[in-house]
């Protein structure tokens, strides 16, 4: 399966201006947020373009803000500095600030090719586990970073070039919000916008209707493993599931998303053990108050990391063993969350199950049958094959 480096090894000589922009390009220039480029940026007054960061590879000195397992993020931004379609890109605008009390973290920078094509990129979080908690907390809470990716936006798309915006996990989440809150007129500069496995916008605490001033404007992707992206399930009528290189939660990332000749590499379903845990989550925080939702929030990731996992990738490595004992960890958790725990519906995991169309073997019961917790039955594992 080709992914988005072979598609810049492919595409890479054939500049924005000649095809425009497509949706294999927005998983690029929305993946090029992640890379750290202060080095490139500060004190510098003359223009940059992303072939200027060429600098950072030779002096070995390029930070991909991503962790886990390697993924290529290295390759890829090679790739797209040395070639014509992205590397003659000129950047503006880069921010990336970060504070940890309060905690806050918020990036973005715009890309602009020669004919009047802009993109504007939110970054994302990463592969860490920490970096998951902020994805599902910022679909029950408003935050600062949201806040500040509308000044961003109002501040920048205000020249008469050809817009599009986008991000990726919780600059997916970003690019949402604020295109739900931009006015009319700033609006109607964006040509298309892409939310790339990011959450929804709680309607508790947020005015989500918006999306429907916006549907039209928007492309809405995810892997077929989504959880993130499925978390207060965006409703955006153009939605697009790609197979990925990964397996489970190593899906959520951009370097794995497959390409077919240049399009993305689409199936008609998602996995259905992302659908039981988008089923049963949902139902689990459901009828919560938003103080009772983001204790559950913290005490699941507390419980993830109860068995040494910090990376999405350590946690699909321990397997069975790792969500044992994040069960044992919820019966030390709040009350609240040890209530939605023991009362967690059959009916939700058998609607999860029902909507899926490919056979997923024999139903097999959680380990909190053994330890006293629960008694539901999840789809069972498939192997660590992809499609």
């Amino acid at each position: 399966m080709d992914t988005i480096l072979d598609y810049i090894r492919w595409r890479g000589d054939i500049p924005l201006a000649f095809d425009g922009l497509r949706e294999a390009d927005a998983l690029v220039l929305s993946l090029l947020s992640y890379y750290d480029l202060k080095p490139m940026w500060e004190g510098r007054e003359e223009p940059l373009y992303l072939r200027d960061c060429q600098k950072l590879i030779d002096e070995g000195t390029l930070r991909v803000l991503i962790v886990g397992k390697n993924m290529g993020y290295e390759d890829i931004f090679a790739a797209a500095v040395a070639s014509r379609r992205f590397g003659d890109l000129r950047i503006s605008d880069y921010v990336d600030l970060i504070r940890d009390e309060p905690p806050m973290q918020f990036a973005a920078l715009c890309l602009h090719d020669e004919s009047g094509i802009s993109f504007l990129a939110y970054r994302g979080t990463d592969s860490s586990l920490a970096g998951w908690e902020e994805d599902f907390l910022i679909g029950v809470t408003r935050t600062e970073a949201q806040e500040l990716a509308l000044r961003y936006a109002d501040e920048h798309l205000k020249t008469g070039r050809r817009w599009y915006m986008g991000g990726h996990s919780k600059g997916g989440n970003l690019a949402l919000y604020t295109a739900c809150s931009l006015q009319e007129d700033v609006l109607a500069r964006l040509e298309r916008i892409f939310i790339l496995d990011g959450p929804g916008l709680c309607p508790e605490v947020m005015d989500v209707s918006g999306m429907a001033r916006i549907d039209s404007r928007c492309t809405r992707i995810i892997p077929r493993f989504s959880v993130v992206g499925k978390l207060f399930d965006p409703q955006v009528t153009d939605l697009r599931i790609v197979r990925s290189t990964a397996s489970g939660m190593s899906q959520h990332s951009l370097a794995t998303w497959g390409i077919d000749h240049g399009e993305l590499d689409l199936c008609e379903e998602n996995d259905p053990r992302s659908l039981w845990i988008n089923a049963t989550v949902d139902d689990w925080i459901g009828d919560m108050s938003q103080a009772d939702r983001v204790q559950f929030i913290h005490d699941m990731f507390a419980a993830l990391e109860a068995n040494g996992a910090r990376t999405l990738e350590e946690l699909d490595d321990a397997g069975a063993t790792g969500f044992e004992t994040m069960l044992r960890r919820f019966r030390s958790s709040s009350d609240s969350t040890k209530k939605i725990i023991g009362n967690l519906p059959r009916q939700a995991v058998n609607q999860a199950i029902s909507k899926a169309t490919q056979a997923v073997g024999a139903a097999a019961q959680l380990a909190g049958i053994k330890l006293g917790i629960g008694a539901e039955e999840a789809p069972a594992e498939e192997a660590k094959t992809t499609e």
